[in-house]
């Protein structure tokens, strides 16, 4: 992997997970970085080496970042098995396998909570409900038996 790659494959990583300027940063920060150490006279190979994989770089600028506006779910076919023709959209290369990304915006996410939260305010009514139901046969002579009462009582007395 040369310094270009390094910088695009961190680019892509960071790409929707960040706002534009966090991306700019780092890729300025990177490059600097290996440019500096070059000049110190370190081999690229020994450089890029001791910075790691780009992803995991990604992966640290992301959770410093607080994340993005979108959630990403990752799948790797390990058994390398594809298309043969490259990666498709959305698609890199990992080792033998590919990585798939899929990202849910801040609206997929947002009806998500909707339908969840919909469904748990469901249940606890039902469950309400079924405690009202199974205690009507009690509540209700109760009730019955405090307005004969209250009327017999009357207001004044």
């Amino acid at each position: 992997m040369d310094k270009k790659e390094f910088l695009e494959k961190l680019a892509l990583a960071l790409a929707g997970q960040v706002p534009r300027q966090v991306i700019e940063e780092n890729i300025q920060y990177y490059d600097d970085y290996i440019t500096g150490e070059l000049k110190k006279g370190k081999s690229l190979s020994q450089i890029l080496e001791e910075l790691g994989d780009p992803r995991l770089i990604a992966k640290s600028i992301i959770d410093a970042n607080g994340g993005g506006d979108e959630m990403s779910g990752v799948y790797e076919d390990s058994d390398g098995a594809g298309s043969g023709y490259g990666p498709s959209p959305g698609e890199e290369e990992f080792g033998r396998g590919r990585m798939k990304s899929y990202h849910f915006n801040g609206f997929w996410l947002l009806l998500l909570f909707l339908v969840v939260g919909c469904g748990l305010l469901t249940v606890v009514s039902t469950i309400i409900g079924g405690i009202f139901m199974l205690l009507r046969p009690v509540l209700v002579p109760l009730l019955i038996v405090f307005l004969i009462y209250s009327v017999w009582k009357g207001p004044g007395r």
